[in-house]
């Protein structure tokens, strides 16, 4: 059987590589990747490529075409501002995709659906190039980069722009952190020493039970903050109250009750 499956595994193993999966990337991690989402594939394709390019493009022009408006000092301040709501973004995200939805939830199921799948194979993400990684991302940042550069005042187009290109960034920076230090390029490892990437160490903090902190994704920098804060505990709790509904963290079997008793006290 491939390296890391035991006998068990070997026959359903082997299936899988010979059917479904590309050859193994040179920083993929664990045993066959596991697809949660119907559909997904690890290929590549032509219209992923074409959907990162056209978003990323988006997204620059949104800056670029809106920073001839402001001086140069309101640019560099916009561009601030985007990059610590990307990273806050993502925590809000991730928190709510982790806890709350399914595949039948409109517009957002597919992504409820992975990231909650993730949990359970999360070795599967570094089996992704780039572009399989960030494609389904890219088709709504770029759409709404484009909008947000048309009409939105300048200081906020930028902003905006840079805030969903950071949406783009963070899932790329979620597959790294699951990739081994030993297996990161050179330039990943020095990103992440330097916090200006979402480290290993600080991501694995999230993949824990009953996964209820370390949300954010893009640079984890806001993560400590944030759990102190205790704001996804005030935001389980209004939830709560709201519907009845009660967020997966507070269902795990290991922590669960505790999370639910802090939200709820």
């Amino acid at each position: 059987p491939p390296p890391g499956l035991d006998a068990v595994d070997a026959p359903d193993a082997v299936a899988v590589v010979a059917v479904a999966q590309p050859p193994r990337r040179p920083e993929a991690q664990g045993p066959v990747p596991t697809l949660a989402l119907p559909g997904d594939t690890l290929d590549d394709e032509a219209h992923m490529a074409l959907a990162v390019g056209a978003s990323c493009l988006a997204s620059l022009w949104g800056v670029l075409h809106n920073a001839r408006y402001v001086a140069p000092a309101t640019t560099a301040c916009a561009i601030v501002a985007g990059l610590v709501g990307a990273e806050l973004f993502s925590g809000v995200f991730h928190w709510a995709t982790d806890n709350y939805g399914s595949i039948n939830t409109p517009v957002f199921g597919q992504a409820c659906a992975a990231f909650q799948g993730h949990h359970g194979a999360p070795w599967t993400i570094t089996h992704r190039s780039t572009i399989n990684n960030v494609h389904k991302i890219s088709r709504a940042t770029g759409v709404l980069s484009l909008l947000a550069g048309v009409l939105l005042k300048p200081f906020h187009a930028i902003a905006m722009s840079v805030l969903l290109l950071g949406q783009v960034g963070a899932q790329e920076a979620h597959r790294w952190s699951h990739v081994l230090p030993s297996s990161q390029p050179k330039f990943i490892r020095r990103l992440q020493t330097s916090g200006l990437l979402l480290s290993s160490v600080e991501h694995g903090k999230h993949h824990r039970s009953p996964y209820a902190e370390h949300y954010c994704i893009l640079f984890g920098g806001l993560n400590a903050l944030l759990d102190r804060s205790g704001v996804f505990r005030w935001l389980e709790r209004r939830v709560f109250l709201w519907n009845g509904v009660e967020p997966n963290s507070w269902k795990d079997p290991i922590g669960g009750p505790a999370v639910k008793a802090r939200a709820l006290r």
